[in-house]
């Protein structure tokens, strides 16, 4: 057997120039690699300066001592002829710090042909990320935390033979493979190439890692000392406004960035000031485009400036976007989204909310917190049918279907934007795909070969490449004047599709594994028969065309009937709250069941024909009567 990163294997069969049946490959689902220097020199800074004492071995992740979910390094070191250990937290360490964000990586790492599920070797292990959210019932089993929870990809016959053999070794389950892309980049794309990565390595490589490791220090967020005082004095001194708009506004994305101006803007034409609850960082280009044109609140950090929101507010409006999606956010994310820090004597509003493809399904106790949750709501709206289903038949509530935001504003309001753009995108192929695949290649290819016409491609957004950024050159005014101008687009994104029909373009609608029932619900109410596309044989050249004057009329009933319901609900009483007393409830059990767990536990112990539990409190065992058992 050889293990190692996926272009060792590949070196090496390289090298063989043949398959050998007796040799098993076994690669790791790899980020990229650091120079071995860089590694070698940060040892010796730790040896002269933190150590002082000789190093003999470093190991990363070290789960005997801190778990399966660590990030951290175990140094090993002799010390008076015996060996030591001393732990670095990921925090701490420069070099394992600047690894995992991919600052020092090596060159090709960053164009790393081996990435993705079609892989080179026989065997892939990998961690199991995500693996309690896409299959909670392996919650139930008596899983090693600490240990953790592998991913082994079967690659080859070769490989699924060599499991075969050692199985019964392991408390495994078959899964889709699929499922853990989005939790472990390296099964879908390469890492990322960092602005800073070249002045990193011009610092190491002219001054030395000591300078490095300096730079490191400096660099490093320190530690607020949060005053819920003075938080309490900062929201309240801010001006009141007459709604706060909870969104997806931070996500580098252009859809959702365009949702949320459009939302704000709507309300702006009807006479409302509102602010955007800033509860995220902004990436450069986010803020630059908000600063110009949007109202955000000051940076909402901790759960006393949640709670001052209701200072500076009497209606809460929960946007749309994918705010209330079970499959792809915790319950905490989407519980706060909801609102569950806002008075009982305020507006809620959700205006064209959105929960993806999720069943919207939960455990008991959550599925009563989420209802509670719903039934403070003076209106509740949907973006897609399905999500109007889920709210009537899971959890009773009445609720409309409104159409996204985009669609609220008169389309000048983007050519206004479009027209600050300085490229020329006339004559050319719009790619924007949020989840590119062999198959999208292949669709782009056989595009171009029709049309031949350039193709100017838009980077997606940070699922898409794990957590990247825009390039900095490249603006929402660039993206919406190529929508405008080309010649036909070719997109996997909703918005794209979206503003694609706002201007009557031709576009190829790409299936993604990102909740189809946002494109069928749209195409639905338009009433027009779009193909989702998967593969070339799939694109149908006489359904490319659309009923223009037909969808123009429905998105102007889309855009009136939301318009006059947004007027028509900001003006109305607030209703009301009978259910606030219940959530208060659900917090207090959650509450005290999570201080009752760290002060109290139950042992059991079975001996021989007997078996009795004992009571940990405190740290005072009591041992509880026995009872014998059944044979």
């Amino acid at each position: 057997m050889f293990s190692g990163t996926p272009c060792q294997i590949a070196g090496l069969k390289a090298f063989l120039n043949k398959e050998y049946d007796n040799l098993l490959c076994v690669d790791l689902s790899c980020e990229g690699v650091p120079n071995s220097q860089i590694f070698n020199d940060y040892v010796k800074y730790l040896e002269e300066n933190i150590i002082r004492a000789p190093i003999v071995d470093v190991k990363f992740r070290n789960k005997q001592r801190l778990g399966w979910g660590c990030s951290g390094l175990t140094i090993f070191y002799k010390q008076d002829k015996k060996i030591k250990e001393k732990i670095i937290e990921k925090k701490d360490s420069s070099y394992f710090s600047l690894f995992i964000n991919m600052h020092i990586l090596r060159e090709n790492c960053y164009q790393c042909p081996f990435t993705g599920l079609q892989r080179i070797s026989d065997i892939t292990i990998a961690d199991a990320w995500g693996v309690f959210k896409e299959y909670p019932k392996i919650k139930q089993n008596k899983i090693d935390k600490k240990q953790g929870v592998s991913l082994a990809l079967l690659n080859s016959n070769k490989g699924i033979k060599a499991f075969e053999k050692i199985k019964e070794n392991f408390n495994y389950q078959y899964v889709d493979a699929n499922k853990f892309v989005k939790y472990n980049h390296p099964l879908k794309c390469p890492s990322i190439m960092t602005d800073n990565r070249e002045r990193y390595l011009n610092i190491y490589k002219e001054k030395g890692y000591k300078t490095l490791e300096q730079i490191f220090q400096e660099e490093k967020e320190p530690k607020k000392k949060v005053c819920p005082f003075v938080l309490k004095k900062t929201l309240a001194t801010e001006e009141k406004t007459d709604a706060l708009l909870m969104t997806m506004y931070a996500n580098p994305n252009y859809g959702s960035m365009l949702t949320a101006f459009a939302l704000q803007k709507t309300l702006k034409n009807l006479g409302y000031s509102s602010k955007i609850i800033n509860y995220e960082e902004l990436y450069p280009h986010c803020a630059d485009f908000y600063k110009k044109y949007c109202i955000l609140t000051q940076k909402v950090s901790t759960i006393f400036d949640f709670y001052n929101l209701n200072k500076i507010t009497d209606t809460f409006i929960l946007g749309a976007d994918n705010l209330l999606n079970g499959k792809t956010d915790s319950f905490h994310y989407i519980t706060r989204n909801l609102f569950n820090y806002v008075k009982d004597n305020k507006k809620l509003l959700m205006i064209s909310g959105s929960m993806g493809d999720w069943d919207g399904k939960l455990p008991h106790n959550k599925h009563k917190y989420f209802q509670a949750l719903l039934d403070r709501f003076d209106y509740l709206s949907t973006r897609e049918e399905h999500g109007k289903e889920v709210l009537q038949e899971v959890y009773h509530k009445k609720a409309e279907w409104l159409n996204d935001p985009i669609f609220y504003l008169d389309k000048k309001e983007y050519i206004d934007l479009a027209q600050k753009s300085q490229e020329d995108y006339s004559n050319k192929i719009m790619k924007y795909i949020l989840y590119p695949s062999k198959d999208s290649d292949e669709i782009c290819k056989y595009v171009v070969s029709r049309y031949n016409q350039k193709i100017i491609s838009f980077e997606g957004n940070k699922n898409a490449t794990h957590y990247s950024i825009f390039d900095k050159n490249i603006s929402v005014y660039d993206w919406l004047s190529a929508i405008i101008n080309s010649s036909i687009i070719i997109t996997d994104s909703f918005h794209c599709a979206a503003f694609a029909l706002v201007f009557n373009k031709k576009f190829i609608c790409l299936k993604n594994n990102h909740a189809q029932v946002r494109f069928t619900s749209l195409f639905k109410k338009l009433g027009i028969n779009i193909k989702i596309v998967e593969k070339v044989s799939d694109i149908d050249i006489n359904k490319e065309n659309y009923d223009i004057n037909k969808v123009n009329a429905e998105l102007e009933k889309i855009r009136e009937t939301a318009v006059n319901k947004i007027w028509q609900i900001m003006k109305e009483n607030v209703k009301i709250k009978t259910h606030q007393n219940i959530i208060k409830q659900k917090l207090i059990i959650m509450f005290l069941k999570g201080i009752l767990s760290k002060i109290c536990s139950i042992q059991k112990i079975r001996k021989n024909n007997t078996k009795r539990k004992i009571l940990n409190i405190l740290g005072i065992k009591i041992k509880l009567p026995q009872k014998k058992c059944k044979v």
